[in-house]
């Protein structure tokens, strides 16, 4: 495997590139409009400027450690990362907020107003919170670029990265719901969802104008037992332009993350450090290498890559 990351880099030309050390902050930020605190952490580069932003939106039951392998690797490719634990997650800031409803994310769901607002509203927070971010964590004092932010999200968290980058839901009573930040430049939901679920429907993507990646696997389920056509959906239902779907044989729900299988990470790593070179850091190559697939080339067939 490490053979086959190495060969990846020289096709790409970054074999000349070392990559950056890594600091791995915690830090808490108060929102005073909801009286709330919310426990994140930070990955970035010890080194660099203008350094881009990335979002990470964590699934149901998750908290900030979420995806930790994949967050560093983008860190170590010249990234802040920023993880923020939502008051539904299972870290600290569990039981905070307004009480779940009992048993699973299909409880979640039926109630699902209020914590999609409020998932949404932790998530812009974080862009609103930036001169707050550089006073907790004064190593990044004026290193992080503002102009140039991606969400990403996994599960629950797809579906929040997604709503932020312009994808519409019926959300109560208010029908195509937009939650759309004009901040974000290009979203990464991986295993997110499609219609009939969380007010998604077949207009939800049809004014996602953003870049977009999204990621499912042969063994991927939905919260109720969808198989990956449905999470294929987003890419499908989304306007030309921009638009990248990674398919992974034998990836599951949980598989993304970097603590699974060497080669699933190795192809969620390679995939999604293009998509952020690409389009947060303009690289004409990056964008070239998703869109003729070469960024899989080690991994083909078992791992493809649509575009459109």
């Amino acid at each position: 495997m490490k053979l086959l990351v190495l060969e990846l880099f020289l096709a790409l030309g970054w074999a000349a590139t070392s990559l950056a050390q890594v600091t791995v902050e915690e830090f808490t930020l108060h929102d005073a409009k909801r009286d709330r605190n919310m426990e994140c952490r930070a990955y970035f580069p010890t080194t660099g400027e203008k350094l881009p932003l990335i979002v990470f939106s964590h699934g149901f039951g998750a908290d900030r450690s979420a995806f930790s392998p994949i967050a560093k690797h983008w860190a170590e490719h010249g990234y802040v990362v920023i993880v923020p634990s939502y008051w539904d997650g299972s870290g600290k800031s569990k039981g905070k907020g307004d009480p779940l409803p009992a048993g699973s994310l299909q409880a979640l769901m039926k109630h699902s107003t209020l914590k999609t607002e409020n998932r949404v509203r932790d998530l812009t927070f974080i862009l609103d919170a930036v001169e707050h971010i550089e006073t907790a964590v004064p190593a990044l004092t004026r290193r992080i670029d503002t102009s140039r932010v991606g969400v990403a999200g996994h599960s629950l968290g797809a579906y929040t990265a997604m709503l932020v980058g312009g994808v519409t839901a019926d959300i109560g009573d208010q029908k195509l719901r937009s939650f759309h930040d004009p901040r974000v430049r290009c979203i990464l939901p991986i295993s997110g969802q499609g219609t009939g679920q969380q007010g998604l429907t077949p207009s939800s993507w049809s004014a996602l104008a953003i870049p977009m990646l999204t990621i499912t696997g042969s063994l991927d389920k939905g919260a109720g037992g969808q198989g990956p056509e449905w999470k294929k959906e987003p890419f499908d239902l989304s306007p030309p332009g921009d638009k990248f779907f990674v398919f992974i044989d034998g990836a599951n729900h949980v598989s993304f993350g970097g603590t699974g299988a060497d080669a699933i990470t190795a192809v969620v790593k390679a995939t999604t450090s293009s998509f952020w070179d690409a389009y947060l850091k303009d690289s004409p190559a990056a964008k070239a290498a998703l869109k003729n697939a070469s960024v899989l080339e080690s991994w083909k067939p078992a791992a493809r890559i649509s575009c459109k």
